[in-house]
């Protein structure tokens, strides 16, 4: 008499068939399941600091120059039979100033003319000591020989230069390359170069980078 037997209601309710309860769903056996999703997130962009776009373009601007002066002072020339000379002094100047890189190519004696500039080998007849010398035809003699001078000096040449000792004909240089050259091919060049691109490749590696969400 005193006893409340416990029974469970039938499907009338909306507490017992889950309507009240929005992504809640009943299972077969009775039982309810709460399905639950969960969002994945968006890891944030990053872009380049303007530090590091900055040095990436720099480091972009010394490897194209580094490859263009290698292609126009060794690759050009050694395909085409040329050779790269340095200018030490300031004969042929505002021509060639000290320090250029001039490359010439040999060319039938017969085809040269005045004002060419030609490489040749100048001997000392007194000591038999040679030097190479990059002037500008000024005359042609018969044999042929030609006679030569700077553009700087005020008199040609003492001696007029054999057909035999001409080098080649100036084909094309770059101002100042050739010093740049001599100096790094040095020892102290050497370190200072290195230190430089160390110094950029370092910066740029250790530029932060911007993140944008």
């Amino acid at each position: 008499m005193g006893r409340h037997s416990s029974t469970s209601s039938s499907a009338s309710g909306p507490a017992a068939n889950g309507a009240g309860h929005p992504g809640a769903a009943r299972s077969a056996s009775g039982s309810t399941a709460a399905a639950w999703t969960r969002s994945t997130p968006v890891p944030p962009t990053t872009r380049p600091s303007a530090v590091r776009r900055a040095l990436s373009g720099l480091l972009s601007l010394v490897v194209l120059a580094v490859v263009a002066l290698a292609l126009a002072m060794t690759v050009v020339p050694a395909i085409a039979g040329a050779t790269g000379l340095t200018v030490l002094s300031p004969s042929m100047t505002p021509t060639l100033g000290v320090g250029s890189f001039v490359v010439v190519r040999p060319e039938p004696v017969d085809g040269l003319a005045v004002g060419d500039v030609v490489s040749f080998t100048d001997r000392e007849p007194s000591t038999g000591a040679t030097r190479t010398v990059t002037h500008r035809v000024v005359g042609i003699e018969d044999g042929p020989s030609f006679r030569t001078k700077g553009d700087a000096n005020a008199d040609p040449d003492q001696r007029a230069v054999a057909a035999a000792d001409v080098i080649g004909v100036e084909w094309y240089s770059v101002p100042k390359v050739g010093g740049w050259l001599t100096s790094l091919t040095s020892g102290p060049g050497l370190v200072i170069a290195a230190g430089v691109l160390l110094l950029l490749v370092a910066g740029w590696l250790l530029a932060p980078r911007r993140s944008r969400r």
